[in-house]
């Protein structure tokens, strides 16, 4: 009898097991909204179609995230619309840039703008937006979201360093919208197109068949989604507002022109639609509707050290594999830190440490050589090179973009490498004489293409500038993806 217990409890457990390791991981959606038109009039009461949006998800069950440009805000508050605010208050507001599409755009500000200079000048300007946002709605804004083609790496890094998010990133990686870039979490992944299509059910309905029919595969093996629901403005107009801003343009208030809108009795239709898409997010079960504020706090999680086993592992795929590689935890800088702080110790103590403390150092500022200047250091020299690293990533913030051995230059690529071979030699007990400089590549290039790619395109975002350059936001890009890693909730 005792046996047969044993054997009950022990299927008992088994299956609950296989149950529990078996079940899929839900992709966290998060539903978004980008609230912006400030031009069309009040008497055309454009302004209650975020409200309505808010209120409608409040009675279906769902959180949104409202992305609202500072202008607009400023704009709500001006008219008295307090039961508009109120409303998205509900939910979760996230910044849509301060000033939006008016000139310069961020993009043009960052356009030849160096490193400090870019981080300054977007921490004097977004941080006013968020200051406006939290006084006006009351609540705290957590996020900001890209408006168009408004990029660059210094907004992204400025982010970080006043504790706020990026949505609408250019930069991911395979499966993984959200990463850390430039030390700041940014969330990729926008899904869904709705903006014209609500106001009228033989636009709305093949839409929403279509989305019904893909959206579970659309959403296989991916972290999250943005759920762009619509620019409020959009259900109603047949226009984007900020129409008065293209191509550089840049009008005084007083000439400023309102979108074309459709009958105001479509917004009857358009939202009944809007409540069906909810339910049937609400519906889905391998999904949770979460808010961004909600996904910056799941996902804010890093390991406070970098462990000798797992330098010993990144550093033996480097060696391998000569590329710099991206680890699932770790970033490529946090590496390269790491690597030249272990070798500092053992050239002050003659140990290497079991851990150390995880260090994220910005990429270089400049781009780094791929051939070296010199084709063989000792062990004396490289701990020497590793003594320079950490001096920059100490004083700068920012790994070298190139260091010198005697008359020869090793670029960032080829130190990792060096680094990588005498750590592997060191933990293993071994005193090489000498390592081999080999060419390197100069930063990361794991979805190189496709994000450089999404960063270009910025150019042709409808506002800016028809001359607008992006090649220096591009080659800055480039340098920070040894930033670049996927965010992890902690477990």
């Amino acid at each position: 009898m005792r046996k047969c217990f044993f054997l009950i409890g022990f299927l008992i457990f088994a299956c609950m097991l296989s149950c529990s390791t078996s079940e899929t991981k839900k992709t966290y959606v998060t539903v978004v909204f980008d609230v912006e038109d400030y031009i069309s009039p009040e008497s055309e009461h454009v302004d209650d179609i975020p409200m309505w949006l808010a209120e409608t998800m409040t009675e279906v069950g769902v959180t949104g995230t409202f992305f609202v440009i500072g202008e607009k805000a400023r704009s709500l508050e001006e008219r008295g619309r307090r039961d508009v605010i109120e409303a998205m208050a509900a939910h979760d507001i996230g910044s849509h840039t301060n000033l939006g599409s008016i000139h310069p755009t961020v993009t043009e500000i960052l356009e030849y703008a160096d490193w400090d200079q870019g981080v300054q000048a977007m921490l004097e300007n977004e941080s006013v937006g968020f200051e406006e946002l939290e006084r006006i709605f009351g609540v705290p804004v957590s996020t900001l979201a890209r408006h168009g083609g408004s990029y660059g790496p210094q907004l992204v890094y400025a982010l970080g360093q006043m504790g706020k998010g990026y949505v609408y990133s250019p930069v991911k990686l395979p499966g993984k919208n959200a990463v850390w870039f430039c030390n700041t979490l940014n969330f990729h992944g926008e899904y869904g197109a709705f903006d014209d299509v609500y106001y009228k059910d033989e636009l709305f309905n093949p839409v929403f068949d279509s989305l019904k029919k893909n959206f579970q595969a659309d959403i296989e093996g991916v972290d999250m989604i943005s759920f762009f629901a619509c620019h409020p403005t959009k259900v109603r107009a047949e226009q984007f507002w900020d129409f008065n801003f293209y191509e550089g343009a840049n009008p005084d208030r007083d000439s400023l022109r309102a979108p074309r809108l459709r009958p105001a009795e479509s917004m009857v239709t358009a939202r009944q639609n809007f409540k069906r898409l909810m339910q049937f997010l609400k519906e889905q079960e391998n999904i949770e509707v979460v808010t961004i504020s909600e996904l910056m706090e799941r996902f804010s999680y890093q390991p406070d050290y970098i462990s000798s086993r797992d330098l010993i592992r990144i550093a033996g795929e480097i060696n391998s594999t000569s590329r710099v590689v991206y680890d699932d935890v770790y970033s490529p800088s946090e590496v390269f830190a790491t690597l030249a702080q272990s070798l500092l110790e053992y050239k002050e103590n003659g140990k290497i440490p079991g851990k150390l403390q995880r260090q994220a150092p910005l990429g270089p500022m400049t781009m780094p050589p791929e051939t070296p200047g010199v084709s063989v250091v000792s062990s004396e020299q490289v701990l020497e090179l590793a003594a320079l690293a950490m001096d920059s990533i100490r004083n700068r913030g920012y790994l070298p973009s190139i260091l010198m051995a005697g008359e020869g230059s090793i670029g960032t690529g080829s130190l990792l490498q060096v680094f990588s071979a005498t750590y592997l030699d060191l933990t293993g007990k071994k005193e090489g004489g000498s390592y081999e400089v080999v060419p390197f590549d100069c930063y990361p290039k794991e979805n190189e293409e496709t994000i450089i790619s999404n960063v270009e395109s910025c150019k042709h975002w409808i506002v800016h500038r028809t001359d607008l350059d992006m090649s220096h936001l591009a080659e800055m890009t480039r340098m920070q993806l040894w930033t670049l890693k996927p965010a992890h909730e902690k477990q």
